[in-house]
């Protein structure tokens, strides 16, 4: 009994990620609003409704993606030695997060990313998870500030690094919305250091 299971789950992973790969490379190939899922079940070789089983619609395809980007904060991650103190950390993992963003997910994922989460209301919310790896790295720098005494800590290390998270949004949704109508890693960057670490301070 269980053999047959851990083979049927093998197939399973086998079958969804053919799905997954194939919805990628067509969306590459015609754009996400010209492919079905019929496109995509079509390319996997598979039934329609096969997609249905691992997928509900084929914006969970974005969204699974986008999950790589969790994957990139836990490989850079090591890069945090070579700072000293908390606010270089921070700054230095803006600049590498809106490189990674603009030059690896891209405009055209991003936007289908924030429309799928703002339009779709059963869809998972996947930019505003706070269990994801991007809020627990942001979240362990600012605890370490708060311990050396370089960021605030009249408010909780989880709500600011919440808060920080939420701002840098405000960055992505505005290039988004402009159609790359500026650059992103310097704008990022200036907006990092004139409007975010500055409200990080300690009080007076």
């Amino acid at each position: 009994m269980g053999e047959t299971i851990t083979k049927r789950q093998r197939q399973a992973q086998v079958t969804k990620r053919i799905l997954f790969d194939s919805a990628i490379s067509l969306f590459k190939e015609k754009g996400y609003d010209s492919v079905t899922v019929e496109d995509i079940a079509q390319r996997a070789g598979t039934a329609k409704g096969s997609f249905y089983t691992y997928f509900n619609t084929k914006s969970d395809i974005i969204i699974e993606e986008f999950r790589t980007i969790d994957h990139f904060y836990a490989g850079w991650e090591r890069n945090l030695r070579r700072y000293e103190g908390a606010i270089a950390k921070l700054a230095a993992f803006t600049r590498a997060q809106m490189r990674y963003v603009r030059d690896k997910v891209g405009l055209k994922t991003l936007k289908i990313l924030y429309a799928n989460n703002i339009v779709e209301p059963t869809t998972e919310k996947i930019l505003i998870d706070n269990s994801r790896h991007l809020h627990t790295l942001v979240k362990e720098i600012i605890e370490e500030g708060q311990a050396t005494g370089e960021i605030r800590t009249d408010v909780g290390a989880d709500r600011l690094a919440q808060l920080f998270n939420r701002s840098f949004r405000a960055v992505f949704l505005d290039w988004a919305i402009s159609n790359d109508g500026f650059d992103l890693v310097k704008e990022g960057v200036e907006f990092c250091g004139v409007m975010v670490l500055p409200c990080l301070a300690p009080r007076e």
